[in-house]
């Protein structure tokens, strides 16, 4: 089982060479306050709430430099690029997205607590979670960074072992049924309830928590074939869940950002599924096709 989706090994020294400067620039603008002179545009002929008449871009580079330099360093192929390694990368990338939304659940559960029972302690700690969409900003590269941290830790761990433990999904029955179930009710609900005009942000933030049961679930027959296309698919997903970002940091600024900010909690499962399932449709035609083709031969 081999990815085919990863970048020549040269491109890790480029990675890092953006994405240092990147973090240390980013620094700079969220604590700073500092922008690069003239770096920017007018954008209006006057201020607006939240939207300045001159968008000054410092942020945007910062973000797109961290980005883009750890999907670098994460997804260049090893000198030495095998069997193992590909196994030890589809574990590392699984149990990071697993421990993002983990982390992601337990910030929805303690702003729902938080919104119910109105307790000052936990006011507190959301404040220094969320305070100036902390949370949602470190979220952008997250992921990556787990990701990064548990693909060499496997790695020096390995040595000279030639087998990594399985990585443990979710039961086929009936974990897959209920984050099908529960996936298509929610978006049903959010678009009934954006047509009517009414508020979706607890559905719409919630959505991809029953997305992630279905995607840590197996398949009916789960065998490496089927690994080789899940790796596959969640490095599609990651890949065009970071092109949308990227594009989208530059292409909405203030209040639009929020919203593709909060967006991308749900791009990376979206993707996932739809680009999983898409091969295991191709697949099954596939052999349904070879079968008929070796009875007609009979």
């Amino acid at each position: 089982m081999k990815s085919r989706l990863l970048f020549p090994h040269r491109f890790r020294l480029l990675g890092w060479l953006l994405a240092v400067p990147g973090f240390v620039l980013g620094y700079m603008v969220v604590y700073n306050d500092y922008k690069i002179p003239g770096f920017g545009m007018q954008l209006r002929e006057q201020s607006q709430l939240f939207l300045p008449a001159y968008e000054n871009f410092t942020n945007e580079l910062a973000l797109t430099l961290v980005v883009g330099g750890l999907v670098f360093i994460a997804f260049s192929k090893q000198k030495i690029e095998d069997e193992l390694t590909a196994n030890i990368r589809l574990n590392a990338l699984y149990w990071a997205i697993l421990a993002n939304y983990v982390m992601y659940a337990m910030f929805l559960i303690t702003a729902a607590i938080n919104n119910v029972l109105q307790l000052r302690l936990i006011e507190n700690a959301i404040e220094v979670i969320a305070g100036g969409f902390t949370f949602m900003t470190y979220n952008l590269f997250t992921p990556l960074a787990i990701f990064m941290a548990r693909f060499y830790y496997l790695l020096y761990k390995r040595n000279d072992e030639y087998e990594i433990k399985t990585i443990r999904f979710l039961p086929n029955k009936p974990y897959r049924l209920i984050g099908q179930t529960l996936s298509v009710a929610f978006a049903v609900m959010i678009i009934a309830q954006s047509i009517k005009r009414e508020d979706i942000t607890w559905l719409f933030y919630t959505l991809p928590l029953p997305m992630l049961i279905w995607v840590f679930s197996k398949e009916k027959q789960e065998d490496e074939y089927i690994g080789a296309i899940r790796l596959d698919a969640m490095q599609l997903s990651v890949y065009a869940n970071y092109i949308i970002l990227l594009i989208a940091n530059f292409a909405f600024y203030s209040t639009g950002f929020l919203f593709v900010m909060a967006f991308n909690f749900a791009t990376i499962p979206a993707i996932f599924l739809m680009v999983f399932h898409y091969r295991l449709y191709k697949i099954r035609k596939s052999d349904v096709a070879s079968a008929k083709s070796n009875l007609n031969l009979l």
